[in-house]
């Protein structure tokens, strides 16, 4: 039989990624042969491998936007292509875009000169890609430690660094656990059940007669550990501060803006869809650690004066707000879940965007919110983009983060977890302080020392405006983001 004419379909659909991974291909044999060559005299092509980089996300999103088929299950049911994967991918690659063009010139000032850092980040969205469409918990596994060891080597990429070194190892670590409890999940799963594809795992469970429930309620208490770390939700958020500081800032700003949408993609088709009807017991799990997540961030991120860390508290109180909806495992709750994550996403870009802009020329206290106090007077427009970004993330109109707070508390009100409700509004009233101190800071602290920040290239400041435009655009008219996040839903129900 004719391999070729066998899996036609399935290599059209797939294209995008067949395409990245080809291209990653020839990046590594590009800059191999060039960055050694004694004839060009051991050039530096980094510059050269960011716009490369940039051109291949582009057309990679291209390839996914306009893909014809609706939905298919690929390559024997190892993959899945449907209005899930197709959106997450695109947030996926478009985020890794802005990404690249605000720390671009973080990382020539930072002399961050070999072309392996931008192959990383080229495997770690490679992995995040099938991660996002993996339909089996072989592929699921491979895709996760693909875009792992592609984090561990980013965080420690700065060798010189004891922080960055620190970092890494610590992730590293962690991260190993984290992968033996996933594996061991996958393992007992597989035991009982015989089998790692989604859709056959799920019949197994609506069975009446299936004999293995208890091993798969131990199996998901470990499945839920592993992908708890991996997203930062309490109570495995360990890592994330002293990972987020010692790593170097563009690393950091790839770590909290895009891999999370692609985890949370797999695990919400995992919970909801394979164990759907164990949502007695996840369900339980989620919402004890989104409710840890919101109230440990909201008051440790209180003390903190690291800007990084802040943002790393910060962070991991919007995992609780994400995982809270899933816990109750509806429509409603699903499309909230998304919807949060997308706007999270838009408004984390201008936030780290000024941290970039504000680390220039610091060395003790490069990470301390006292050095946004210059803001006002240097730069006035940056100071109101950054007022307008904590606000959105602290849920204030008419920013497009107020919708994403409401539908949150709206989805649990719905599922009659009105204490929950409650609770998680009194402790965003705690969250909302700290942002405000941080909108205080720009304004009324004035600094004894001169404060100078670094120019804002025109990458830098195309991405900062675009995303406050979207803050506001999508506050009157969120039609789209409603729209997207109704598709993801219902592609796992």
């Amino acid at each position: 039989m004719n391999f070729s004419f066998l899996f036609a379909n399935d290599i059209k659909i797939f294209f995008p990624e067949i395409f990245l991974s080809l291209a990653i291909l020839i990046v590594l044999i590009y800059g191999v042969l060039l960055a050694t060559s004694l004839t060009y005299n051991y050039p530096l092509i980094s510059k050269n491998i960011y716009k490369l980089v940039l051109f291949i996300l582009f057309l990679t999103s291209l390839l996914t936007m306009y893909n014809p088929i609706d939905y298919a299950l690929i390559f024997q049911k190892t993959f899945v292509h449907d209005d899930l994967t197709r959106v997450a991918k695109l947030f996926v690659l478009g985020s890794s875009f802005a990404c690249l063009l605000l720390f671009q010139s973080y990382i020539e000032n930072s002399q961050i000169n070999n072309y392996e850092y931008f192959l990383l980040i080229l495997f770690s969205i490679f992995g995040l890609n099938l991660l996002v469409s993996s339909y089996d918990l072989i592929s699921a596994y491979l895709a996760i430690e693909l875009q792992a060891l592609s984090f561990y080597v980013l965080a420690s990429f700065q060798r010189q660094s004891v922080f960055s070194t620190e970092a890494g190892l610590k992730y590293f670590i962690l991260g190993a656990f984290s992968s033996g409890l996933l594996l061991y999940a996958f393992s007992l799963i597989y035991g009982v059940t015989g089998t790692t594809n989604l859709i056959n795992i799920k019949n197994f469970c609506l069975d009446p007669y299936f004999e293995g429930a208890t091993i798969i309620q131990i199996a998901l208490i470990f499945l839920i550990a592993g992908f708890l770390f991996k997203i930062a939700a309490f109570p495995f958020h360990m890592w994330t501060p002293d990972v987020y500081e010692g790593s170097p800032t563009s690393t950091t700003i790839f770590f909290a803006i895009v891999p999370k949408i692609a985890i949370m993609s797999f695990f919400v088709r995992l919970c909801s869809f394979s164990f759907s009807s164990f949502d007695g017991i996840w369900g339980e799990i989620l919402l004890f650690s989104a409710l840890g997540s919101i109230i440990y961030s909201a008051f440790v991120a209180i003390k903190q004066n690291s800007l990084k860390r802040l943002l790393a508290y910060s962070g991991i109180g919007h995992v609780g707000f994400i995982l809270l909806p899933l816990s109750t495992n509806t429509l409603d709750g699903l499309q909230a879940m998304f919807f949060y994550l997308l706007v999270y996403m838009i408004t984390s870009l201008p936030v780290w965007g000024l941290l970039l802009v504000c680390m220039k020329g610091k060395k003790n206290s490069q990470n301390s919110v006292s050095i946004l106090g210059g803001l006002p007077t240097s730069s006035p427009i940056l100071a109101i983009l950054a007022s307008l970004a904590f606000f959105s993330l602290a849920g204030i109109p008419p920013l497009v983060g107020f919708y994403s707070k409401i539908f949150i508390f709206f989805s649990a009100i719905k599922s009659s977890l009105y204490l929950v409700a409650f609770v998680v509004l009194a402790i965003s009233v705690v969250s909302t302080y700290y942002y405000i101190s941080i909108v205080k800071t720009i304004y009324f602290e004035k600094n004894k020392n001169w404060i100078f920040y670094e120019p804002v290239t025109k990458e830098k400041s195309i991405v900062l405006a675009v995303s406050l435009i979207l803050l506001f655009f999508f506050f009157f008219n969120p039609n789209l983001l409603l729209l997207l996040s109704q598709q993801m839903a219902l592609s796992v129900f």
